[in-house]
């Protein structure tokens, strides 16, 4: 029998802290949504919303998003999965986004990862990416299991909101 967790939970951490993994075994053991904010805000500038031009904007010149518009984006994706709960990665990143985040609903539990900055370099250093699919390798402890053709995934600039 599986124990019952908290239903909204959200799990922080630097590019390369494990958040991916951890979060991979948690929707699997209790089968909650994952929503990546990253992700959810790519997703917006390739169906071209009213707010795409915003977003990439700001991506393309490495500036943070009005902590607002983020918020829009992510509260609106949760509200639609609120009664199921979620685990949300990527945000908030700055106490104000936590703060209007906690106004529009209650977290259960954050999930901090707090890795040291040499051993996140580490593991970036090898960190690729199979684009077809998504899937994040590390040459040295998590290679393809079958030779695939992978590109380099640019961690330094994911920090865009």
């Amino acid at each position: 029998m599986t124990t019952q967790i908290a239903r909204r939970l959200v799990i922080l951490g630097a590019p390369g802290s494990g958040k991916g993994t951890i979060a991979s075994r948690i929707i699997k053991t209790y089968g909650m949504p994952y929503i990546v904010v990253g992700d959810l805000l790519r997703s917006h500038i390739q169906r071209k919303t009213e707010e795409s031009k915003t977003i990439k904007e700001h991506i393309d010149k490495g500036l943070l998003l009005p902590d607002e518009l983020v918020l829009k984006f992510v509260a609106g994706e949760l509200k639609k999965i609120r009664d199921k709960g979620f685990l949300l990665d990527g945000y908030p990143r700055t106490l104000n986004q936590a703060k209007l985040l906690d106004k529009e609903m209650q977290i259960d539990h954050v999930v901090a990862l707090n890795v040291p900055n040499d051993e996140i370099v580490n593991r970036l250093k090898d960190r690729w990416i199979h684009a077809p699919s998504g899937r994040i390798y590390n040459l040295l402890w998590n290679p393809p299991k079958v030779a695939v053709n992978l590109g380099k995934k640019n961690n330094y600039h994911s920090f865009f909101y």
